[in-house]
């Protein structure tokens, strides 16, 4: 779920490399021909305008407080243990004052004390376990925790009072609306040790997020795929409280290249009996930003059916080659939905396939099945909400969409989605991101992470 930072100070060790290695050399350089190699007797050799601090000290702090593989797993399950009592805490508050302070809410106020008093018990057993240097390292951390850890348990033993003493509904929802704040800066305090630690974490004050890859199951008849799906959310402006994000949404079909003309070809081979039939020989796929080109190479029969002693009798009346290219262009229809438009852009066939191509029912039929294959391909549709954490499902707004190159023979389809957030929604975003519970109910995906970046305002 979670991941540690990888550091390449490539040109900072070799300049050591060089500080360490030729002292004397550096030293002449500086002085030039002032003083001799000896230099002046009785001064200060050291070269002067040289920064005496180590060049390496932030790599050497990281490298020292960088936390262990166990200790990363062991912080994830303090996510989860803060999440849990913060769901239980937030249920609590809610049912207030709605319930007396009698013994319906004693019970939950007896599970918030034990989920709360877990939760700061494995944090400190966590912390007790940090080797010598990680807490002379971390030491400026340590006490911001050690300092929430307490409020934490001040607003806790304030709440246990006021239950105890049977006071109001009203009384104990602001009780439960501090301890909710106290709560919230525990875990943030936490974040803040986590990522000094090195343990990428997603966090309400970031600028970017990232969304891990999503494979998604496709299947076009007796054809199978998965098809990647990523994301990444850019901190475009903001106003007080209010953050502008635009999401980017890539859909990967790179590995479907190969297969394309086989999985065409069951969409889109129609063997009649009678009347028309048209069959795949080759179908590719290539990028016309914004839309998309699919150049098919396709055969064509024309049959008959004659009915002679009561038996149809099918009867072949033409046959031929010919090819076409459709220009796909995906559109943003209403309420969110992404729909694609098709033309034919090429049409290279004569007599009755070329006729039935340009105005009859053949041509109709294949670019809306087309269209159908194409869009099956791309899983985003009506339901792209679904892989985003579930405090911007319902603020996702689609602004574009595009089909675009992202490599080497690499076809992918952009999504682009404007989302307005509240400070408090990027900071539930950010909790819902760490604990990746939202791809599609499935298991948890790999951890997502959120970095500082210069918003493009």
């Amino acid at each position: 779920m979670f991941r540690k930072r990888t550091f390449f100070p490539t040109a900072e060790l070799v300049l050591g490399s060089l500080l360490v290695l030729s002292p004397t050399t550096m030293t002449a350089q500086r002085h030039g021909g002032h003083g001799g190699a000896g230099g002046v007797p009785g001064a200060n050799n050291r070269p002067t305008g040289v920064d005496a601090k180590d060049p390496l000290k932030d790599f050497h702090r990281a490298l020292a407080v960088e936390a262990t593989s166990q200790q990363a797993s062991e912080f994830e399950a303090l996510v989860k243990e803060n999440e849990a009592a913060r769901s239980s805490l937030q249920a609590f508050v809610e049912n207030q004052p709605r319930l007396s302070a009698g013994s319906e809410s004693r019970l939950p106020g007896t599970e918030i004390d034990q989920l709360l008093g877990r939760l700061r018990a494995d944090s400190q057993k966590f912390v007790a376990g940090f080797s010598p240097v990680q807490k002379s390292g971390l030491k400026e951390n340590l006490k911001k925790l050690a300092k929430a850890d307490t409020d934490l348990q001040a607003n806790q033993q304030r709440l246990d009072v006021t239950l105890q003493a049977g006071d109001s509904g009203t009384e104990l929802r602001s009780l439960g609306q501090n301890l909710i704040t106290s709560l919230t800066e525990f875990s943030d305090q936490q974040l803040a040790l986590a990522s000094e630690m090195g343990v990428g974490l997603a966090q309400g004050s970031d600028l970017t997020f990232t969304l891990p890859e999503v494979r998604t199951r496709v299947t076009l008849g007796n054809q199978t795929t998965e098809v990647p799906i990523s994301g990444e959310l850019s901190q475009i402006s903001a106003q007080g409280a209010e953050r502008t994000f635009k999401l980017r949404m890539v859909v990967d079909r790179s590995d479907l290249e190969e297969r394309t003309t086989e999985i065409l070809r069951v969409q889109l081979d129609a063997a009649r009996s009678c009347g028309e039939r048209l069959a795949v020989r080759e179908a590719t796929m290539t990028s016309a930003t914004p839309a998309a080109v699919i150049a098919l190479q396709l055969h064509y029969e024309r049959w008959s059916c004659l009915k002679l002693g009561g038996q149809t009798r099918p009867q072949e009346l033409a046959e031929q080659d010919g090819s076409v290219e459709v220009k796909v262009t995906p559109v943003v229809g209403k309420a969110n939905t992404l729909k694609l438009g098709a033309e034919f852009s090429s049409i290279v066939a004569g007599g009755a396939m070329g006729e039935s191509l340009r105005s009859g029912d053949l041509g109709e039929e294949l670019r809306d099945k087309l269209t159908h294959s194409i869009l099956s391909l791309v899983p985003l549709g009506e339901n792209f909400q679904k892989y985003l954490p579930p405090a911007a499902r319902e603020l996702a707004m689609v602004q574009d969409a595009r089909f675009q190159e992202t490599g080497v023979g690499k076809l992918s389809v952009i999504l682009n989605v404007q989302l307005d957030l509240s400070d408090q929604q990027v900071k539930l975003m950010a909790s819902q991101l760490n604990d990746a519970r939202f791809a599609q109910g499935s298991a948890p995906q790999q951890g997502l992470t959120g970095r500082n970046s210069t918003p493009n305002r």
